[in-house]
């Protein structure tokens, strides 16, 4: 009496190809829309949250000398209200998803970041990086200058970060959700 054999095949290049897909397509996709979320939330938490990103307001400026024909004005005075406010942009994996613009009430936006600045993003990875350009940016968040709005203060965005993180992830992961 012979042993019959029985063979089996199982062809799996249509889980392959559905996998490739989801993990060189679909997921990426999601992340970036979840980054985009976060960093969206992040960057207007920032500018309109308490406390809020400083806003130069008329009659904000200081006399560094009179003279013969007036007053010679600090370069605060020269600044547009609001360049700091619409100095924010959100890069996700390097390209420019959103900015602040027109939250700054009479800035031309000349701080605006045009391309990415910040560092390599490693093959496989995704980064969202929101930044204020304006360069006295870091001065108002470390520091506390007088301010004119007073809603405004120190590390008006890292309080944010902190505060709101779970919040910030949240957005993340609804967004991969599958």
């Amino acid at each position: 009496m012979s042993a019959k054999r029985l063979e089996f095949y199982l062809d799996m290049s249509e889980v392959q190809r559905n996998l490739a897909l989801l993990n060189n397509k679909v997921l990426p996709a999601k992340i970036r829309a979840g980054l985009t979320a976060a960093g969206n939330r992040l960057m207007i938490d920032t500018v309109i949250g308490l406390p809020s990103t400083p806003i130069k307001r008329p009659g904000y400026f200081s006399i560094t000398a009179s003279g013969k024909y007036g007053n010679t004005l600090t370069a605060l005075e020269t600044r547009k209200a609001g360049e700091l406010r619409a100095s924010g942009a959100l890069f996700v994996d390097g390209v420019k998803m959103r900015d602040t613009r027109h939250y700054g009430e009479f800035a031309t936006g000349k701080y605006q970041p045009v391309v990415y600045g910040g560092t390599p993003i490693p093959k496989l990875t995704h980064e969202a990086c929101v930044v204020f350009n304006a360069p006295y940016a870091a001065k108002q968040h470390e520091r506390f200058p007088i301010k004119t709005e007073p809603t405004a203060g120190m590390h008006f965005m890292s309080e944010k970060i902190y505060g709101n993180a779970n919040t910030y992830i949240t957005l993340i992961v609804e967004a991969i959700r599958l």
